[in-house]
């Protein structure tokens, strides 16, 4: 599937959003936070148009390139800053590329991966950085999809930097198995303090752990991928006290991997939904059987 993540800010800092396909209207009533704001982009699969008019059509104002998968830590290939209001897969070949993605990792607020999150790719080495601090000092579990990691207490992601002990790796069947990710649920399980780290690197080292296998799915506040977003890497209830917000408001989703089941109540307790999503996109679950802003728990098979 063609998928692209939008930053707010510069070096994949600030808020993000994830795109799938043809998204004619940043500025759209129930996803709009991100028109006129993007200044930093990942592209995970698929070569994209971007345009400064919303429509993504040829009298949008298209941006010259076509923008093949990679890392772009600046608008600096012929797109302006803050300025893009639509978007779209194309399948004419590139005529940039950013650097290549070889490594990526999921940041989560809480553990069993609840709470907000933060995808890094490379480095970060200041988690403490002005224009996006809120990690800082707050990671409680985290998730590997690529690479082998390095993490730190202090900023810098350098020698100096009071280093954890561990080399952290996606899992072994990660490899001919996309979609499938390394979850830590909890970072004290693998000598990393609880709510202290500050930067995190790859690295060429080889894993000295490794995420447990886990699927992937990611769940959207309204239809068509679009408004807040949640990662769920396994069984969970959205109605947990330290995140809840989804609870009953599930409209959309998107399966990495894994055939994920649904349920209507805490701990499968209500009516289980006689739709089993794998890979894929479902851009309204009541199209597929899920009925709209019901879901409260979830579980992969």
């Amino acid at each position: 599937m063609a998928h692209v993540i939008l930053f707010e800010k510069a070096q994949f800092r600030g808020a993000h959003k994830h795109v799938f396909g043809r998204e004619p209207n940043l500025n759209a009533d129930d996803d709009n936070f991100f028109n006129d704001r993007v200044s930093s982009l990942v592209v995970l699969e698929g070569n994209w148009k971007f345009f400064a008019d919303s429509g993504a059509s040829p009298t949008s104002k298209p941006y010259p390139p076509v923008v093949g998968p990679g890392l772009y830590r600046f608008l600096r290939v012929g797109i302006k800053n803050d300025d893009i209001s639509s978007l779209q897969p194309v399948d004419d070949s590139p005529t940039v590329f950013g650097d290549p993605v070889t490594s990526h990792v999921i940041l989560f607020e809480h553990a069993s991966f609840h709470g907000a999150h933060r995808h890094v790719f490379v480095e970060e080495i200041n988690l403490n950085a002005p224009e996006d601090s809120n990690f800082n000092d707050m990671v409680s579990s985290l998730s590997v999809l690529a690479g082998n990691w390095k993490f730190f207490a202090d900023s810098g992601a350098s020698p100096s930097s009071n280093p954890y002990p561990p080399v952290i790796g996606p899992p072994l069947e990660n490899i001919p198995t996309p979609g499938i990710v390394g979850g830590i649920p909890f970072v004290g399980f693998v000598d990393i303090k609880n709510d202290d780290m500050s930067s995190l690197k790859a690295v060429d080292s080889d894993p000295t752990v490794r995420g447990v296998l886990m699927d992937h799915i990611v769940l959207f506040e309204h239809a068509n991928f679009h408004g807040a977003h949640k990662h769920v890497l396994r069984d969970d209830n959205l109605d947990a006290p330290d995140d809840n917000f989804f609870d009953k408001k599930v409209s959309s989703l998107v399966v990495f991997s894994g055939f994920w089941h649904f349920n209507s109540g805490h701990n499968f307790s209500g009516v289980t939904y006689p739709a089993v999503r794998g890979p894929g996109l479902t851009s309204f679950v009541g199209d597929v059987g899920i009925p709209n802003d019901d879901m409260t728990s979830l579980a992969a098979t």
